[in-house]
């Protein structure tokens, strides 16, 4: 009776580790699948991401009289981000050049000056609006009749756009068109917001140094020095 009370014993012990092994490998095999979906959304988000800007990209290129952009202006953190963002300022030197009209409306925010900057000193026309602030639509409209739409996953201005649309349509363009000059009327000019902003900074401390304030803007010395030169 021993012997088997003990047999029984040792088999329970046998299943209670099988049992345990096969939880393990069942919170492994859980983990490991959430994971590879995390690494599939990601990837979907990023190829998205991708081929929004290049439609962005190709319109661009292609425009011949005007580029208007409702855009979020934030400043990239990752080299993939740089990498776009240096694309966009090329088709924005190479529309100025063939004397193509680009005109961007930025939130009206201080950590979108650097973006602006960038975008004006490449050739843009740049105004902010504070209406922007909270927008999850981004727009840009190509010669009246090509409109690329970027969306975010959430509504706020930090977020990155994640999809991306192209319509040739010039009717739908004109809706958007629409809504971008109202805004642009409204919009303050980058001289006139980033000379405020400088004249708000040295109100407090007056012997601040154009390169504490280029720095701390994120923009050229020469850029602050020639709005300090207007004020």
């Amino acid at each position: 009776m021993t012997d088997l009370t003990a047999a029984l014993l040792f088999v329970e012990l046998i299943l209670l580790v099988a049992t345990f092994m096969l939880i393990m490998l069942g919170r492994k095999e859980a983990k490991a699948r959430e994971s590879l979906l995390q690494q599939m959304t990601h990837t979907a988000r990023m190829v998205s991401r991708q081929e929004y800007f290049n439609s962005l990209h190709f319109v661009m290129q292609n425009a011949k009289n005007s580029i208007k952009g409702s855009i979020t202006g934030s400043h990239p953190t990752t080299a993939e981000q740089n990498d776009q963002v240096q694309g966009i300022l090329n088709h924005i030197n190479a529309a100025k050049s063939r004397n193509i009209v680009i005109q961007y409306l930025l939130p009206k925010s201080q950590d979108r000056i650097k973006v602006a900057s960038a975008y004006k000193a490449a050739g843009a026309e740049i105004r902010f609006h504070p209406g922007l602030l909270v927008s999850d639509l981004r727009f840009t409209v190509v010669d009246n009749n090509q409109t690329v739409i970027g969306l975010a996953t959430a509504t706020g201005q930090n977020e990155p756009t994640r999809e991306g649309y192209v319509i040739p349509s010039e009717a739908f363009a004109q809706i958007f068109l629409r809504q971008f000059q109202e805004r642009w009327e409204e919009a303050i000019t980058y001289d006139t917001y980033l000379k405020d902003t400088l004249s708000e900074v040295k109100s407090h401390n007056p012997s601040v140094s154009t390169q504490l304030l280029s720095s701390q803007l994120q923009v050229p010395e020469s850029e602050v020095k020639r709005i300090l030169e207007i004020t």
